[in-house]
């Protein structure tokens, strides 16, 4: 059992640490023989900090992930063992997701366990090739290249999601201030309006009488309406992004449009590239990197492929051969990874198309933001041209009249 002690050492310093023993007395009489004057000892609970890491706290974060890699890996290049480098860096946090995760982990390796059993045992905070990755690391031997792998793969994954964020916010941006500015106008403006032009016993056109109709029933029920208008994009988003079904279904609607089309596949060959690359070099044999790779990938139609890739290669084919049965997978990608079979370098070839991937989903991403951005114009001046236009003509008219 996990024991967190506080005392006085014999130059009456104050020290603190985590010690695995079977009971409180073993525990007193390790810190007597330490010669350390104990002040408190508590157990710790880690199935119950196991449930707070991914259930009732925060979870760790990407950015404390790729530092978590990265130190570990820079530890282990040093000539650190993997229980000295975890130890030294849990004296970094007081408390948290990554402290109680680096709780679990000495823990395990204190009791002999591999290093990729506390991975799996948060399976919600770290992702099913990360822990493979480690997993295939540590039974090579080459946990110190993989983990620094990891790092960078994650950071790779960071700058392509700041880059779509950064890239979506412009568009999103003038979405969001449309509908703000049209349910203004049909909840407080256009009723106003209307009541004037109604007095003024103008004949109004059948949109504008529409229109000005719509928005009197919108400022009468003000407040479903408000619901409605901020409540229901919560709902679709949970349903679409939450999901399976949703998720599903949004996947084959987005699909439908070409560009977007192109952008997500480059994407899932981006991933699946990449990943397949990373998961060959911990020293994963082909077959089983496949059906990991194949569950990570993102995209049905990459994921069957790459499982009949896997079956393919277990009935006897070539790399080459079994990537070529599959119509999804570009001609180019399954003859250069026929001649890395040759070569034997089939790791090396994944890799460089990993990097031309991401060069391509950045030039994607660039001309989908540039088809966006006038085509959201092009509504939003639709949308508010048509309302002011039709509010436009009656007051022409009511001029007329003057």
């Amino acid at each position: 059992m996990l024991f967190h002690y506080t005392a006085f050492d014999t130059r009456n310093v104050y020290v603190e640490g985590d010690i695995d023993m079977p009971t409180l007395e073993d525990v007193l009489k390790f810190l007597n023989n330490q010669q350390l004057k104990p002040i408190k000892v508590v157990p710790i609970n880690l199935k119950a900090q196991a449930k707070s890491l991914t259930l009732f706290q925060r979870r760790i974060s990407l950015m404390e992930q790729i530092f978590l890699f990265k130190y570990l890996g820079l530890m282990l290049k040093v000539g650190t063992d993997i229980l000295k480098a975890v130890d030294v860096l849990m004296q970094d946090y007081d408390k948290g997701p990554v402290k109680n995760f680096l709780l679990q982990s000495r823990s395990n390796l204190e009791k002999g366990s591999p290093f990729y059993i506390t991975f799996e045992q948060n399976k919600k905070v770290f992702s099913y090739v990360t822990i493979n990755l480690i997993k295939a690391g540590e039974k090579s031997g080459t946990l110190q290249i993989t983990l620094e792998k990891i790092s960078i793969n994650l950071e790779k994954d960071k700058d392509l999601r700041g880059k779509i964020i950064s890239a979506l916010t412009y568009p999103v941006l003038l979405l969001s201030l449309m509908l703000v500015l049209m349910v203004f106008l049909m909840i407080f403006l256009l009723p106003k309006m209307g009541a004037s032009f109604t007095e003024a016993g103008l004949k109004l056109p059948a949109f504008t009488k529409m229109l000005f109709s719509v928005s009197t029933y919108f400022n009468a029920h003000m407040v479903p309406v408000l619901a409605t208008f901020f409540g229901v994009p919560i709902v679709l988003g949970f349903y679409f992004f939450k999901t399976d079904i949703g998720k599903k279904q949004f996947n084959k609607f987005i699909r439908l449009i070409p560009p977007i089309r192109n952008f997500l596949n480059k994407m899932a060959l981006q991933r699946l590239t990449g990943t397949l690359s990373s998961l060959i070099k911990a020293g994963m044999p082909l077959v089983e990197s496949l059906k990991i790779t194949s569950e990570s990938v993102g995209e049905d139609i990459f994921r069957i492929s790459l499982s009949n890739v896997a079956t393919y290669l277990t009935q006897g084919l070539t790399v080459g051969e079994a990537f070529r049965q599959e119509k999804s997978f570009p001609r180019y990608l399954s003859n250069l990874l026929a001649i890395g079979e040759k070569a034997g370098h089939i790791d090396e070839i994944l890799a460089t198309m990993s990097d031309f991937y991401e060069k391509e989903i950045e030039a994607s991403l660039k001309s989908l933001v540039a088809l966006i951005e006038p085509v959201m114009l092009i509504f939003m001046g639709a949308a508010i041209g048509g309302i002011a236009v039709s509010v436009i003509l009656p007051m022409y008219q009511m001029m007329g009249s003057i």
